[in-house]
């Protein structure tokens, strides 16, 4: 994978989630929001399957299973995405938009409540992870993981406060994943006969 785009997509993944809270209406996402986080995850994908890759250069199937669980999370930032952007564009409220998907149970399972998960486990399944390959630091894993758990908390509570916490602690993370990430990444000199 690239490195300077993978090391882009670290920065400017968590750096658009994070924007995107600071545009909610009231305590929803609303269209310009919800366009800021489609670009967001799109953006962040790249540098995460190429930390994915990195581990399952130490660990194949985590690699692979981690690729897996983060693209599941990042299909479920996908849809909470459209869906913020389709109640803005039809002023459907939130109540309404929960309403009409409870009339399709299985759809919205598929399309909501399964991969919506996924991103929040996705981040704590990095930082374990990273741990358990010895590619980062402690204090980064437990930052992931704390991450990861904060997120859900935020986003079911619609609390702004939380969610920018949340926002923060990720966005630090990922920080420190990039620079990690880059120390990593540095190409290990050929030793040369003279």
């Amino acid at each position: 994978m690239n490195r300077h785009l993978a090391t882009a997509s670290l920065l400017l993944g968590p750096l658009l989630g994070a924007t995107a809270t600071f545009l909610w209406e009231s305590d929803r996402y609303g269209v310009t929001a919800s366009t800021v986080l489609m670009c967001s995850t799109v953006a962040w994908i790249y540098g995460l399957l190429a930390v994915w890759t990195r581990i399952g250069e130490r660990r194949p199937w985590l690699g692979a299973l981690g690729s897996l669980l983060a693209l599941a999370g990042f299909a479920g930032g996908m849809a909470f995405s459209l869906q913020g952007f389709f109640e803005g564009i039809f002023g459907v409220s939130g109540p309404d938009s929960l309403a009409a998907a409870a009339e399709h149970p299985v759809a919205s399972a598929v399309v909501l409540w399964i991969p919506g998960p996924a991103f929040p486990l996705a981040l704590c399944a990095l930082g374990a992870a990273l741990l358990w390959t010895r590619l980062a630091p402690l204090w980064l894993g437990l930052l992931l993981i704390a991450s990861g758990a904060l997120f859900p908390l935020s986003r079911i509570s619609r609390t702004e406060s939380l969610a920018h916490a949340a926002d923060l602690l990720i966005l630090a993370a990922f920080i420190a994943l990039t620079l990690t990430y880059l120390r990593l990444d540095r190409p290990t000199p050929v030793p040369t006969s003279s």
